[in-house]
Formats: structure tokens, C-alpha cells, sequence
């Protein structure tokens, strides 16, 4: 594939992604102003990290753009690669904050609110952060990961030794694959005893109400682990061939196709995590009625009408 192909691909990507997470931050920060919950504050950082990452497809198109340019010196070769891999990393440690804040909610109700309440969000999200830098800069605070017969071709085998991959792949995508998997099929056993127990009372909404949740909860949990496994499992299991088969040569195909293949999941992270909520796609509903809807020249009514459909929250509430 064509250098001018693969910054087609990372413009489009890049757009994609920077927009899509752009609108998710505006939503969440707006419902965040009325209603508080930690479901939100995870799921901005979620956006957040996946907007580094569609901010590092931009250096990535430049890159393809002029080739070459980046590749000849091995450091700023791993500074692109390195502020690439952190946000990445940092996406998929969130994933596994939002699927444990639904896990303790669901098991621990009576204490959840004194487990996860502001301080300990707060140390979460930032102990998650400081494990991304040093594990997405590894190869340049320990000198010893990296390539020391660099031929200027940038890319992470060409630029870091194999033991940096052992270090993300069995400290970061495996047992992140294997925790998101453990937490959702506790949270769907949870759920199906508790339908056990609410089938066997009189209360006659509940028996509507919960198989619906638990339908939609099982929904999303295969989505998320199909779209993870299938967005960074292909890198990893390539990268693991790759290095115990020295007769294979997949280096280019590690280099451009599966890592664009594994950005591609901080595309599908604000759709999976945020357009599935009802509230969200309200706001956002609300947000495309505003920007479509035009007044009439010389027709102040239409204005204020217009105007205060779009800010009034009261009548925003009531509309369908």
C-alpha cells in the first residue's frame, strides 16, 4: 500500500476520530452540569484518550506525507510511537474503570457510593494515567528496549526490541481482555439471579423492567469485548508470531495495516460507550436540532421559538 493511500486512511481516521469524541466530550460535559455519576467522568476519559489518539493519526499523516522526514533519528521515532501507544493504552485501562464501576454497582450496592466516591475516581484515573506514560514510554526511560541497529524505518519492531511487545502484550492487552471478560459475565451471573429473585415475587413491573436490562447489558458487554478483541487482538498475535517465527515477515503489516486496525477501537469506544445511552443520544438529538433548524428572515417568533427549544431543558425534557 501506497504512502499517499495510508494518509487517506489516517486523514479519515484522524476526522473520525476527533470528531466523534470531540461531540462525546461537549455531551458529557453538558449532562454533567445537571446530574453527577462516575459513569460519566470515565466515559470523558474515555473520550480524552481516544482523542489523543486521533490527535497522534494527524503526526501519523504527516508522516506518511513526508516520508522519511520522521524515520531518520531513532528518538523521534519512539517519541511518535511512544505518544501513540500511551493514549491507546490509556483507552483500554478506561474500558476496564467502566466495566468495573458497573460491576460494583451491580454487586455492592449498599456500599458502592462509599467505594467509588469522588477521591477514589479521582486516584483511579489518575494512577491509570501515570501506568500508560510508563508503560507507553518504557522504551525511552529504559534505553535497553530500544533497537540499537535502527536503519531508519520507523515502527515499533524496527524501533524497540521484542521484549518491549512481551511487556504489551501480557501486561496490558491480555490481562485487560481477560479482566473485561471476567467482569461482564459476573455482572451478567449477577443480573441473572437477581431476574431469578424478581421472578419469584408479586412486584409486576419487574418483571418487564429487568429482563430488558439484562438483554441490553449482555448486548453491550459482546460488543465491547468483540469490538476490542477484534480492533487489538490481530496486532498482538501477529506481533507474537513475528517474533517466534524468524522465517515470517510481518513487520510491514504490524507497522501500518493491523496498528491502523487497533486505532480504529477509540472510533468505536464513543459509539459503544456513549451513543447506547439514551441520554446522550437526546442531547446529542437536541444538538442536531439546533444546528439544523434555520430562521426565517423577518420572523421574530420563529427566532425566540427556536431559541428556546434549543436552551430550555424543561421543554427539552418533554419533547419525544
Amino acid at each position: 500500500m501506497s504512502a499517499i493511500i495510508y494518509a487517506v486512511v489516517h486523514a479519515v481516521l484522524s476526522v473520525l476520530i476527533l470528531t466523534a469524541n470531540i461531540l462525546v466530550i461537549v455531551i458529557i460535559i453538558k449532562i454533567m452540569k445537571g446530574r453527577q455519576g462516575n459513569s460519566y467522568i470515565f466515559i470523558l476519559n474515555l473520550a480524552a484518550a481516544d482523542l489523543l489518539v486521533g490527535i497522534m493519526c494527524i503526526t501519523e499523516l504527516f508522516d506518511d506525507l513526508l516520508d522519511g522526514d520522521f524515520d531518520s533519528s531513532l528518538i523521534l521515532c519512539l517519541l511518535r510511537l511512544c505518544f501513540t501507544i500511551t493514549p491507546s493504552i490509556g483507552s483500554i485501562l478506561t474500558l476496564i474503570l467502566i466495566s468495573l464501576d458497573r460491576y460494583l454497582a451491580v454487586s455492592l450496592p449498599l456500599y458502592y457510593l462509599k467505594i467509588m466516591n469522588k477521591k477514589s475516581v479521582a486516584a483511579l484515573i489518575a494512577l491509570l494515567w501515570i501506568i500508560s506514560f510508563l508503560i507507553g514510554h518504557l522504551p525511552l526511560i529504559l534505553p535497553a528496549l530500544q533497537e540499537s541497529n535502527y536503519q531508519g524505518f520507523c515502527g515499533l519492531f524496527y524501533a524497540a526490541r521484542k521484549e518491549y511487545l512481551y511487556v504489551l502484550c501480557f501486561s496490558v492487552f491480555l490481562p485487560a481482555l481477560v479482566t473485561l471478560v471476567s467482569l461482564h459475565v459476573s455482572v451478567g451471573k449477577i443480573a441473572y439471579f437477581h431476574h431469578r429473585r424478581i421472578r419469584r415475587t408479586s412486584v409486576p413491573w419487574a418483571h418487564h423492567a429487568f429482563p430488558f436490562y439484562h438483554l441490553k447489558a449482555a448486548r453491550t458487554a459482546l460488543i465491547v469485548i468483540i469490538c476490542f478483541t477484534l480492533a487489538w487482538g490481530p496486532y498482538y498475535v501477529a506481533g507474537l508470531v513475528q517474533v517466534f517465527c524468524s522465517s515470517c515477515n510481518l513487520l510491514n503489516l504490524l507497522k501500518d495495516i493491523l496498528f491502523i486496525l487497533g486505532e480504529t477501537n477509540s472510533l468505536l469506544n464513543p459509539l459503544i460507550y456513549t451513543f447506547y445511552s439514551q441520554e446522550i443520544r437526546r442531547h446529542l438529538s437536541q444538538i442536531l436540532r439546533c444546528k439544523t433548524k434555520t430562521a426565517k428572515p423577518g420572523l421574530v417568533s420563529d427566532v425566540a421559538v427556536i431559541h428556546v427549544r434549543c436552551s430550555d431543558p424543561v421543554l427539552n425534557q418533554g419533547e419525544t
